[in-house]
C-alpha cells in the first residue's frame, strides 16, 4: 500500500473514531441535559413538564405493551394527574393514576374532538399530546382537577359583588381564606384595590404574577387567577408553596452529579487518548527521522544503516516494525539515501586520493622536461662552456622536444575538461574507414623509433564507410596505438582490424603484451588513472583513454575492453 493511501486510511480512521466518540458524547450530554431540563421543569411547572416530557420516556413495545419508569409514575401521583394512552382505534391501551371510575376505556371521534376543543373531560382539565415518532400514532390524555380554580370561582360567586368584596362578605371570605392559609389580592383597572387574608407574599410586579402562573415551582407562593372582563377585575389567590425551598436546594441529586462528573471525565480522557495516539503514531517516527538527519549531517551513515537507530525501526528480518509502518517508504528511502551518501563519500575519498596521485604524476611529468630545459638554460647562461654547432643543435632539439611535450600535456588538460563539459562539437562526414585506419597504422609502423614493435592491419573485406569527424577520431586511434606501444614491452605485436557488419563498424586493436588486471579494466577511462600493469615509470598523464572514450561517445559509439594478464589485450571501437 502506498504511503499516501496508508496515511489517508490512518487519518480517516482517526476522524471516524473521533466522530463516533464525539457523537456518543453529544448523545450522552443531550440525554443528561434533557433529563436535567425535564427535572428542572418538573420542579418549576410540574403539569407542563409531565405533558411535554413524559411521552418521550414511554417505552412502546409490541402488542400495544407500554412501560413507564417509576420516576414519571411518582410524578403523576404527586401532582394528582391521571394519564391515558389511546391507540389509533380510540381504545385506551395504557393508563396510570386513573382512580375515577367515570373515565372511559374507549373514546369516539366526537369525544376526542370535544376534548381537543375544550381541554376538558367532565370536571377535569385535560392536556393532550399526539405521538408521531412511533410506527403508529398514539394520543396522550393528561387530566387533573383545578381545585384551587374551583374554590376561587366559588368564593367569587358567593362573596363577590361585581367583583368587589365589602362589609360582612369580606369578613366571611377572610375566614375562608385563613382556613386555607392563603391570601387574596383584587385588582381593578391595573390597581390593587383590596387584600384579604394574612400577607404571605410581598407586593409583586405584574410579570412576577405571570411567572408564578407559568413556573410556580420557582416562587414561594402558587397563584390561581380569576378574571371578570365585564368589570375589568382580577382575583389573584396566593397559597404557600411548601416544596419551594427543598426543591431549589436539591436541584442535582447524587446520581445526576455522578453522571455529569463521568461525562466530563470521559470528555477529557478521549482527547488525551487521541493526542497520545497521534504523538505515538505520527510524532515518534518524525523524531527518529530528525535524529537520522542529524546523523547524516555528521556523516555517521553506519548509525543509520546498521546502528542502534536502524534497530529501533527494523526487525532482524529487515522489515519495518509495525508502529513505524505508516512511514515505511520514508524510512526505506532514507536508508537508501544514506547508503548512497555513504558510497558517494567513499567514492569522493577515493577520487580525492586518485586526484592527489594524478597530480603527483602530472607534477613529475612536467618536472622532467622542465628540469632538462632549466638545466640547458643554466648551461647556456653561465658562459662557462664553449659549445660546438652540433652541440647547440642538440640542445635546441632537446628544448624543443620537451617544450612540445609540455604543450601537448597542457592541450590534453584543456581537452579533457572541454569533453567533460560538452564544449566540443564534431563535424561528421562520410569516411572510408579502411583507408582512414590504414593511414593511421602506417604512420606508426613507419616510425623508425618503433622498429622493435610489429604493427599490422587487416581491412574489412567489404566497403566500410562511417560518419566520423576525422580531426577528432584520429586522436582516438593514435591514443590506442600509443598506449599499446607505451605500456607493453618491445617486440609486442599489435594487430588492427576493421570489420563492417549489420550496420556496425568495429575497429579492433589486439596485442600480445602484458595485459590488464581485471580490477583495473573499469578504471581505464578514469581521468586520473594510469594503471598498474607496469612497474616502470612511463611518460603520459593518464588522460589518453579518457579522451579516446569521450570522443567515441560523441560519435555515438562505445569502447569495449577484454584483457588477460600476460596474454594480451583487445580493445574494440563499435560505431
Amino acid at each position: 500500500m502506498r504511503l499516501k493511501h496508508r496515511i489517508a486510511i490512518h487519518f480517516f480512521t482517526q476522524i471516524f473514531v473521533t466522530f463516533i466518540a464525539t457523537f456518543f458524547m453529544l448523545v450522552l450530554f443531550l440525554i443528561a441535559g434533557m433529563h436535567l431540563l425535564a427535572k428542572t421543569e418538573l420542579i418549576s411547572n410540574p403539569k407542563k413538564a409531565i405533558v411535554e416530557n413524559l411521552p418521550y420516556s414511554s417505552l412502546f413495545k409490541e402488542d400495544n405493551h407500554i412501560e413507564l419508569n417509576e420516576t414519571w409514575q411518582d410524578a403523576l401521583r404527586e401532582n394528582n394527574i391521571w394519564m391515558q394512552i389511546i391507540n389509533e382505534d380510540g381504545k385506551v391501551i395504557y393508563e396510570h393514576n386513573t382512580i375515577d371510575s367515570s373515565l372511559k376505556n374507549e373514546y369516539t371521534i366526537n369525544d376526542l374532538l370535544r376534548i381537543e376543543e375544550t381541554n376538558t373531560l367532565g370536571n377535569y382539565t385535560v392536556e393532550t399530546y399526539f405521538e408521531v415518532w412511533e410506527p403508529q400514532p398514539y394520543y396522550f390524555l393528561f387530566g387533573y382537577l383545578e381545585e384551587q380554580q374551583m374554590l376561587l370561582q366559588n368564593w367569587y360567586d358567593t362573596y363577590g359583588d361585581n367583583g368587589r368584596v365589602e362589609g360582612d362578605n369580606e369578613n366571611r371570605l377572610e375566614e375562608e381564606i385563613n382556613k386555607h392559609k392563603g391570601m387574596l389580592e383584587i385588582y381593578q383597572d391595573g390597581k390593587l384595590i383590596n387584600t384579604i387574608g394574612k400577607s404571605i407574599a410581598p407586593k409583586r410586579k405584574p410579570l412576577s404574577i405571570i411567572g408564578s402562573m407559568h413556573v410556580p415551582g420557582n416562587f414561594e407562593t402558587k397563584v390561581t387567577v380569576l378574571n371578570d372582563d365585564t368589570e375589568n377585575i382580577s382575583w389573584v389567590y396566593h397559597e404557600l408553596n411548601d416544596t419551594y425551598t427543598e426543591r431549589i436546594v436539591l436541584f442535582f441529586s447524587n446520581e445526576e452529579l455522578q453522571i455529569i462528573i463521568l461525562i466530563t471525565l470521559v470528555s477529557l480522557i478521549i482527547p488525551f487518548i487521541l493526542s497520545f495516539w497521534n504523538g505515538y503514531r505520527y510524532g515518534k517516527p518524525l523524531l527518529l527521522l530528525i535524529n537520522w538527519l542529524k546523523f547524516v549531517e555528521q556523516k555517521q551513515y553506519d548509525t543509520v544503516l546498521h546502528g542502534l537507530e536502524h534497530k529501533k525501526i527494523y526487525r532482524k528480518n529487515g522489515k519495518v516494525k509495525f508502529r513505524y509502518r505508516i512511514y515505511k517508504e520514508v524510512f526505506e528511502s532514507f536508508s537508501k539515501l544514506s547508503e548512497k551518501l555513504s558510497l558517494a563519500d567513499q567514492e569522493r575519498a577515493r577520487l580525492e586520493k586518485t586526484r592527489e596521485e594524478w597530480m603527483a604524476g602530472i607534477s613529475h611529468d612536467l618536472r622532467t622536461p622542465l628540469s632538462s630545459i632549466q638545466g640547458y638554460g643554466h648551461m647556456l647562461e653561465s658562459d662557462q662552456y664553449d659549445f660546438s654547432r652540433e652541440e647547440l643543435q642538440q640542445i635546441g632539439t632537446v628544448i624543443r622536444d620537451k617544450s612540445e611535450y609540455m604543450v601537448d600535456l597542457v592541450n590534453d588538460f584543456s581537452l579533457v575538461f572541454q569533453l567533460k563539459n560538452s564544449a566540443i562539437t564534431i563535424q561528421k562526414e562520410q569516411v572510408d574507414i579502411n583507408s582512414f585506419i590504414q593511414n593511421a597504422v602506417e604512420k606508426h609502423s613507419h616510425d623508425f623509433t618503433l622498429y622493435r614493435n610489429q604493427i599490422t592491419f587487416e581491412p574489412s573485406p567489404i566497403s566500410c564507410v562511417a560518419a566520423i569527424d576525422p580531426k577528432w577520431f584520429i586522436r582516438v586511434v593514435d591514443n590506442l596505438l600509443s598506449n599499446a606501444i607505451k605500456h607493453n614491452p618491445p617486440e609486442t605485436t599489435i594487430h588492427v582490424k576493421v570489420n563492417c557488419e549489420h550496420d556496425q563498424t568495429i575497429i579492433t586493436f589486439t596485442d600480445n603484451g602484458k595485459g590488464i588486471a581485471k580490477e583495473d579494466i573499469n578504471k581505464l577511462f578514469n581521468r586520473y588513472y594510469r594503471g598498474t600493469n607496469t612497474t616502470e615509470q612511463t611518460e603520459g598523464e593518464g588522460l589518453g583513454m579518457n579522451i579516446a572514450n569521450a570522443i567515441v561517445e560523441l560519435h555515438g559509439g562505445k569502447i569495449l575492453i577484454d584483457s588477460k594478464v600476460n596474454k594480451g589485450t583487445e580493445i574494440s571501437i563499435i560505431l
